[in-house]
């Protein structure tokens, strides 16, 4: 099961990596890195309903699943660029 032709978990990685070092840029500069925490959990626990939904039935997938993975890459990329603005 894809998104637009894109497995979840490539998604997933892609987020997660830019959560990552967003949540550091942010702590080190005292901005909100729990929103990036609480982004990366959401996007873990999304994944893992794309799992769950493609080895069973695809229609049982969530909307909030499938909206926290679509959104995911664009705010996950909103963190990191925040973090580097802070950074400057």
């Amino acid at each position: 099961m894809t998104l637009y032709g894109i497995k979840p978990a490539y998604i997933a990685g892609f987020s997660f990596l830019c959560l990552a070092v967003g949540a550091v840029l942010l702590f080190l500069h005292d901005g909100p890195y729990w929103l990036a925490l609480v982004l990366f959990v959401a996007v873990a626990w999304s994944n893992g309903r794309w799992r769950e939904a493609g080895q069973q039935n695809p229609a049982q997938l969530s909307t909030p699943a499938f909206l926290v993975l679509l959104l995911a890459p664009f705010v996950s990329m909103a963190a990191l660029v925040w973090g580097l603005a802070l950074q400057l």
